[in-house]
């Protein structure tokens, strides 16, 4: 009887969530929104994937390469706090309208580039559009969900890293059958339905007048620079920077260190994400339920056990099992963005999230070049002990970040807050 009580109970409760979740129209929100990021974080990460047949093409070195995804690093990051002010300004629907659009074209230009140039400049394109995406993915979720903001940003980052275990593995393969310039133009088509799909279901919202700009940039640099939101910005900086350094060259390491082939390094690769999605909906649900702060410390710590054991790991079953493992820092993802949404005044939520995640990306988009440098110096595996012992820093840093659940004030309020004007 206490099993099928406890089943009957979790039954119970995952039909509740579901309910939740697609109660008033929200569930076509929350689906356009989701597919919207598997496709702009699944193609970004084709890049990678594709490395080292990039890497022949354009006769490139490992320092070069990290250097290339660097550049797409920070032209991501660039937009994070305009997507945030525009998310402000005209609302989400037309940041993410803008933002599908302009990562078509940047896949576009990746697929026909005839030149390195060109394809750094479809790169940055590509980065900036997908980085519009940023901030107001966030903030509508957050904004039309009042109780399952967790729950819901855990799905969408779950969705993307569907897209970056699927979407590696059908560029590899198309890779080998058609050319890697494939691997990024078929998901162009998507991206354009993707597009039509935002403008008709992404609801409206009122936004404020411009006369307010000068009242809430003051307020966006007293929510900014607390000790609160300063612990959590050198935190995640640092986690994040361990992320760019193994999602950058993950593939190339199993290649050129592991032995493995191309296209078995690109499908464990897809393992990761395919992983990291799972994590980050088990992150989600049970941050919603034992709060942000604690679910970041344990993701931490195993985080950082599994990056510093890489080195040491050799054959294929052992490193498709670490590669699982591994997949658990993408949890960081929706709890990260969830905790500092919370703690801004609705007011300037968007564009401070925006900041935030400008300065944050800005910052750890040199783990990409410090790999890249350390791997053509012979330091592959030198390059993850330090990714690793950087994640430590960083979970040290959420050990002393308080909880806003048990520290709610009227500056740390519920990120749910509800928008009487949503349709």
């Amino acid at each position: 009887m206490g099993w099928r009580s406890f089943l009957t109970r979790r039954i119970e409760s995952a039909l509740s969530t579901v309910t939740d979740l697609r109660g008033d129209g929200r569930g076509r929100v929350l689906l356009t929104v989701a597919i919207g990021w598997l496709f702009a974080l699944g193609t970004r990460m084709v890049l990678p994937a594709l490395l080292p047949q990039i890497k022949v093409e354009f006769t490139m070195g490992n320092a070069l390469a990290g250097g290339l995804l660097t550049v797409l690093y920070i032209a991501y990051a660039a937009t994070q706090f305009p997507a945030g002010i525009l998310a402000d300004r005209i609302g989400e629907r037309r940041t993410l309208f803008a933002s599908v659009l302009l990562t078509a074209l940047g896949a576009v230009a990746l697929t026909i580039a005839p030149s390195l140039t060109v394809f750094i400049a479809g790169t940055v394109l590509f980065a900036l559009g997908s980085g519009l995406y940023g901030a107001p993915r966030v903030t509508v979720l957050s904004r039309i969900y009042p109780d399952r903001d967790g729950t819901a940003l855990g799905l969408t980052f779950a969705a993307g890293n569907v897209g970056s275990s699927l979407l590696p593995i059908i560029a590899g393969v198309l890779a080998v059958v058609v050319g890697w310039r494939f691997g990024f133009g078929f998901v162009v088509l998507p991206l354009v339905v993707v597009a039509v799909a935002v403008w008709w279901f992404v609801p409206e919202r009122t936004v404020r007048d411009r006369t307010q700009e000068h009242g809430e940039t003051t307020q966006l640099r007293e929510a900014l620079f607390t000790p609160q939101i300063g612990l959590a910005w050198v935190s995640m900086s640092l986690v994040l920077v361990a992320y760019q350094g193994i999602t950058a060259f993950l593939p190339t390491y199993f290649v050129e260190v592991k032995g493995l082939g191309a296209a078995v390094a690109s499908t464990l690769f897809g393992l990761f994400f395919a992983a990291g999605a799972i994590w980050q909906w088990t992150a989600g649900v049970t941050a919603d339920r034992m709060g942000a702060q604690r679910t970041l410390v344990g993701i931490g710590v195993v985080a950082t056990v599994t990056v510093l054991v890489l080195p040491f790991m050799g054959g294929l079953v052992p490193l498709a099992l670490l590669s699982l493992l591994l997949g658990i820092r993408l949890g960081f993802g929706p709890l990260n963005n969830a905790y500092v949404a919370s703690a801004l005044p609705e007011d300037v939520r968007g564009s401070g999230l925006g900041l935030f995640r400008s300065l944050q990306l800005l910052v750890s988009s040199v783990g990409s070049l410090i790999v890249g440098v350390m791997a053509d110096a012979g330091w592959f595996d030198a390059a993850f002990l330090l990714l690793g012992g950087i994640t430590g820093l960083g979970t040290v840093g959420y050990v002393l970040l308080p909880d806003l659940e048990t520290d709610a004030s009227d500056d740390t309020r519920s990120v749910v807050a509800t928008d009487p004007d949503m349709d």
